[in-house]
């Protein structure tokens, strides 16, 4: 298999697994406590009865001539819908076959570390990357830091933020030829470096005339959000975004949005049309501002601040964020 199959083939877990992630299946609250079933609940159910028939097909099939096909389905499948801790066991498996194929390895390597750190093995996976990252050229390895990226979310999601810190790390030194890659990288260490901290001051005026105070808010759960209507990933996050607000507005949960549009007016008009109805501060030099104290030098960029006014987490999307939240207000 040559290098660049097993780049088309990790990207399409890659995407596979950022486009599902941005859909969250939405949970129950836990201020009302009747079952709602939706479309994606219902997609969510299917795909995973189809997984634990796959799995049992492989086992009972492995020498089959599409075997090779459904361990690549699984896999991809694991990452998209967050199956991967459930993958574990099934990724070691075919990773010990002879018969194991470059790109499908790859992708199963992918899982475990992923898998590793949902189930706190911090150390194992962080080890498990960096033995994919000896093989890199200094110059690319688009979708290794892809994976590094999603490697140390799902550290931070545990709190063991100096792994997650770890990998940034040793991105930032095996790409230290790439100036974005480093910057990226720098980026995010710095974020984390805030985590369990007082988070930074918002003060400032809403679209409406309002006043907006990060202070006032202490006691609840704030989602900080940096965006802006012409950026595509902060706008597939809106409908996830709408969803958490309404099912956990009343049990102490705000957004307070900072948007990055030049035209107030443009901003106005969108969040009439989509009916948010939580503060956008809008005015240019306090977006500034507090885009310097975040560090935010591109967006999405989303701060989670928890009941004692403190930075609980950065830049979680989907059915990471509503995780989050839920636990957040659980524990208040």
């Amino acid at each position: 298999m040559t290098n660049s199959s097993y780049s088309r083939l990790a990207t399409v877990a890659i995407l596979a697994a950022a486009t599902l992630s941005s859909a969250s299946t939405p949970i129950r609250s836990f201020a009302n406590e009747v079952p709602t079933t939706t479309f994606e609940s219902i997609i969510a159910e299917q795909t995973r009865a189809t997984f634990d028939r796959v799995t049992k097909y492989v086992a009972k099939n492995s020498a089959a001539a599409d075997a090779e096909r459904a361990w690549q389905w699984l896999f991809v499948t694991a990452l998209g819908h967050g199956f991967e801790p459930e993958a574990v066991e099934l990724a070691r498996t075919y990773m010990k076959s002879p018969n194991a194929s470059a790109a499908t390895r790859g992708i199963a390597q992918q899982v475990l570390a992923i898998g590793l750190a949902k189930g706190g093995k911090s150390e194992e996976a962080v080890e498990l990357f960096i033995s994919q990252l000896r093989f890199a050229r200094f110059q690319s390895g688009g979708t290794l830091i892809e994976f590094g990226r999603q490697l140390a979310t799902q550290l931070q999601l545990t709190r063991d933020f100096a792994a997650a810190r770890h990998v940034y790390e040793e991105i930032a030194s095996k790409f230290f030829l790439n100036a974005d890659v480093r910057s990226l990288c720098e980026n995010r260490i710095k974020k984390m470096d805030m985590v369990d901290q007082r988070a930074p001051d918002v003060e400032g005026s809403d679209i409406t005339g309002g006043t907006v105070s990060l202070a006032s808010l202490e006691g609840k759960v704030v989602l900080i959000d940096f965006w802006a209507t012409n950026c595509p990933p902060c706008l597939e996050e809106m409908p996830n975004l709408k969803r958490i607000y309404a099912d956990y507005h009343d049990d102490g949960f705000e957004i307070i949005g900072i948007s990055l549009d030049e035209d107030p007016s443009i901003v106005e008009q969108f969040t009439t049309r989509a009916k948010i109805t939580w503060p956008m501060i809008v005015e240019r030099s306090t977006v500034e501002s507090l885009r310097e104290s975040y560090f935010v030098p591109t967006i999405p960029s989303l701060f989670i601040v928890d009941q004692s006014g403190k930075l609980h987490q950065f830049d979680v999307r989907g059915r990471n964020l509503r995780s989050v939240i839920q636990k957040l207000l659980k524990n208040s």
